[in-house]
């Protein structure tokens, strides 16, 4: 049967139409399909970038004292989680290559200690020269081959070396009897607001130290890490867990820490201004490696760069020995140089003294400098010099005060005439003379407080002495008194205790009002 023309034609259109509105529908409900889809994408990936960057979600809260802020984490981190797989492989085969390259000989002792007159900036005999270690010609010959052995090595060590790359934090160490000191410098750090996160490498861990970093510390993100653990190596193995004192263990928290950028603090060292900019600006970017100087001239022995086959540095009466307290550390360009350290450290019974000769402060703090000197590798000594704010001679001074690099770095690089040089802005408290334990407050009064007769108040003062205004214009606030605080507010805010009781009426007599 067929249609008239005109109702063909209309029919016809009718279908056009018909269809045409079906694939705008189906385009339509595609586009709002993609769209759709689209977002949730989106919105994933922006859920997931935004928990990246800001957990462990951080709750600034301002201080009563300064501009600086406390800070507190919802996320916890987990405790004493031990080596990974990768971590434990590679220290089974760096220990082999340590106890492999063990020189011959007993323990190098400086002929005496050195006058302080020689090795001081403005002592009277100072010396840029010093130059009085002797070695049995054997023993001089076996440290050599040794640590050429060693350094071989390092071509398939260093690139193996562990760490998550691009991550950033703190590593602190202490022994267990300098807890309480380390807790204080992460409530410091957290104070001037840092969201760095903390390992804390403590030496053999009681059961008590374990409580409170499940209970005090991980809320600051602070993961606690037990150094027995790292060292450990198996039955099968050639040789036998080494058993470490000192200094040994700074250079390998830095090796089994997985931070590929880490801020190194001793545990009685913390930043009075927030620190984490530091990775993102000069001199780190460019050296990978920023120390400060100690207040002494270097005394490393010629003999040392002999044996290390390595050229000795020209010194003027301008050079400065290392502090090795606060460090920054970039793992992958420094591998070879952070294990080169750690050979100095692992065999300090010869290596310490031919860093100091019998100097103050012999240890580990020039190990970390030559191990990048030997190989060759850049590293940024900061030039302003160590300063020590108040007298040694009340109570314990105010230790050592460190400089800002970058602002260090700037004002060396168009070399200034001195009437233009700034007064390079603090960065670091080392309190190496008076230690913060928030664990035994009560008996750091009891050592600042003269004796008293039965009956009598006790006379209490600052422990850094009255000229407080030093450390004001250096740290911008008063870093002493906040120091208090920040301990009070982690020992006594919610304790009715006698020793609370006590450390409140110090603070209100001393610093004039409460916590």
């Amino acid at each position: 049967m067929f249609l008239p023309l005109e109702d063909s034609k209309s029919a016809a259109w009718a279908n056009v139409l018909a269809s045409r509105r079906h694939l705008v529908k189906l385009t339509a409900i595609l586009i709002a399909t993609i769209f759709a889809l689209s977002l949730w994408i989106f919105s994933s990936d922006l859920s997931y970038t935004y928990q990246r960057i800001t957990a462990p979600k951080f709750k600034p809260e301002l201080s009563s004292s300064s501009n600086a802020t406390t800070s507190t984490y919802d996320a916890e981190s987990p405790q004493f989680t031990g080596p990974t797989s990768q971590v434990a492989d590679f220290w089974s085969r760096l220990s082999n290559e340590l106890y492999k390259a063990e020189p011959k000989g007993d323990e190098i002792v400086s002929p005496k200690p050195l006058d302080p007159e020689q090795f001081s900036p403005m002592g009277t005999k100072a010396q840029i020269d010093i130059d009085v270690l002797e070695l049995p010609t054997e023993q001089y010959e076996s440290l050599k081959q040794t640590h050429h052995d060693y350094v071989q090595s390092l071509r398939y060590l260093a690139p193996d070396l562990p760490f998550v790359r691009d991550t950033r934090g703190v590593v602190i160490t202490a022994s267990g009897a300098n807890f309480g000191i380390a807790a204080t410098a992460v409530l410091m750090l957290r104070h001037v607001g840092s969201k760095l996160p903390v390992q804390l490498f403590l030496d053999s861990a009681s059961e008590y130290e374990r409580k409170l970093c499940n209970t005090s510390l991980a809320s600051l993100d602070v993961q606690c890490l037990n150094m027995d653990d790292f060292l450990h190596l198996p039955k099968s193995a050639n040789y036998t867990t080494p058993h470490f004192e000192k200094f040994e263990f700074k250079a390998f928290a830095l090796i089994f820490s997985s931070f590929q950028h880490i801020l190194f603090l001793d545990s009685d060292a913390f930043p009075i201004r927030k620190p984490d900019y530091l990775f993102d600006v000069e001199p780190y970017k460019s050296h990978g490696l920023v120390v400060w100087p100690d207040f002494w001239l270097p005394t490393i022995s010629p003999l040392f760069y002999e044996i290390a086959e390595a050229q000795m540095p020209n010194r003027t009466m301008n050079s400065r020995a290392s502090e090795s307290g606060i460090m920054l550390y970039d793992k992958a360009r420094h591998a070879d140089s952070l294990l080169l350290a750690a050979y100095y450290n692992f065999y300090g019974k010869y290596y310490y003294q031919l860093h100091s000769q019998g100097a103050w402060g012999s240890g580990d703090k020039e190990t970390f400098t030559q191990g990048a000197v030997v190989l060759g590798n850049p590293f940024w000594r900061v030039k302003q010099n160590a300063l020590m704010l108040t007298s040694g001679e009340i109570h314990y001074g105010s230790g050592i005060w460190q400089a800002d690099p970058e602002i260090d770095w700037k004002s060396n690089q168009k070399q200034p005439t001195k009437r233009e040089i700034p007064i390079t802005t603090t960065m670091f408290a080392h309190l190496n003379r008076v230690k913060f334990d928030t664990r035994r407050l009560n008996s750091l009064l009891d050592e600042i407080t003269p004796e008293t007769k039965e009956g009598e108040k006790e006379e209490w003062s600052r422990i850094w002495g009255p000229d407080y205004n030093l450390v004001v214009k250096k740290a911008g606030y008063d870093l002493e008194k906040v120091i208090w605080e920040e301990a009070i507010k982690a020992n006594c805010d919610h304790s009715l205790l006698d020793e609370c009781e006590r450390i409140r009426n110090y603070y209100d007599a001393v610093f004039g009002q409460g916590a």
